[in-house]
């Protein structure tokens, strides 16, 4: 015997909730193996809260190891308005952060390359200050560097360690409104909130899975 089954029972099995329509639209309705009956039944039942579908405005930076290029792009972030707003992505594999202007997509430095105690070797999370300072952990070093608005170093936060203000695998960064900087501090199962300065201000999350604890947490978001 043969097993027959119907395309539109195949695409019914599909996680349609994490689909949206554009990507249904052009996946399935163009083959045109579906009716325009069958295929409004499967847009029916499409789940809104995963429908949001956003245009890309503008693109930074290409695969490869150039000037304006990257490995493995691992966190980016934003500082600044209009013509001199920034973004910095850190790539992870090339051992350097790259800071492209928004408006015109050049890219107007790059930081964690040169030999010295600002070099990078596997940087993860970036993030501004309000001064436009940039911060970069680095997942190996143990360490958050910081560099100024021209790219150059100023500092570092933390040694290796699970004590206060001690990283061990640092990963996500975001300051807070008060100017205090969260760190997702993986190794240690935790969230660090140190000052600029890397002084140690409090301890969110121990390991675990219960309420509140944490599992090697890879990324952190401040709100208001």
């Amino acid at each position: 015997g043969r097993l027959c089954v119907e395309v539109g029972d195949v695409v019914g099995m599909l996680d349609l909730g994490k689909l949206s329509r554009r990507y249904i639209g052009e996946a399935v309705e163009g083959s045109g193996l579906l009716s325009g009956e069958r295929l409004g039944e499967i847009y029916a039942g499409l789940s809104i809260g995963y429908d949001r579908v956003f245009d890309v405005e503008r693109t930074f930076g290409s695969c490869g190891s150039g000037t304006e290029q990257f490995i493995d792009v691992a966190h980016v972030a934003v500082h600044g308005e209009g013509a001199n707003q920034r973004v910095a992505c850190a790539d992870y594999e090339g051992g350097r952060v790259l800071i492209f202007n928004v408006e015109s997509g050049e890219c107007v430095y790059s930081v964690g390359q040169s030999e010295g105690p600002g070099q990078l070797t596997r940087p993860r999370g970036v993030a501004f200050n309000g001064r436009g300072e940039l911060f970069v952990s680095d997942f190996w070093c143990h360490r958050v560097f910081v560099y100024d608005r021209a790219g150059a170093f100023v500092r570092c936060i933390g040694t290796e360690g699970s004590g206060e203000g001690q990283l061990n695998n640092p990963v996500g960064l975001a300051f807070t409104a008060d100017g205090e900087l969260a760190v997702a501090d993986s190794g240690n199962n935790r969230v660090q909130v140190l000052r600029e300065d890397g002084t140690f201000v409090r301890s969110i999350g121990s390991r675990g899975t219960g309420e509140g604890m944490f599992h090697y947490p890879r990324d952190v978001c401040v709100c208001g």
